[in-house]
């Protein structure tokens, strides 16, 4: 469990509960486990494009880079830096081994979450 990555449920650093686990079945939407007290259910469906009055696209993803099962969606950057030093990651860390595309795009803001958080385009 991390000791820079925030558990997006509880905001507490690398408590071994909270721990979150994709789990994937076919063409089925992904499912999650933790055992963080302060868990609440949500479903990938809405929560992974966000919505107007709940922009927020903040849900656990596989870490394509095969260094753990998973990583909350905004913690994704911080965990690049600390665990895949050789990869670069735009305007943190521009020398390396080039992202994956999937990984970037996991990684992005969506228009909706750019607009809600002030952030210029």
């Amino acid at each position: 469990v991390s000791t820079v990555l925030l558990c997006s449920f509880c905001g507490h650093l690398g408590m071994p509960q909270c721990m979150i686990t994709i789990i994937v079945k076919g063409d089925a939407a992904p499912t999650w486990e933790t055992k963080c007290v302060y868990k609440h259910n949500f479903r990938y469906g809405s929560t992974s494009v966000g919505l107007k009055n709940t922009p927020s696209c903040n849900v656990p993803i596989k870490c394509e880079l095969l260094s753990i099962d998973a990583v909350w969606r905004y913690n994704m950057a911080e965990h690049i830096l600390t665990s895949h030093g050789e990869y670069t990651i735009p305007g943190h860390r521009e020398t390396g081994v080039t992202l994956p595309s999937s990984v970037l795009t996991a990684m992005a803001f969506s228009e909706l979450e750019q607009k809600a958080a002030h952030i210029p385009k």
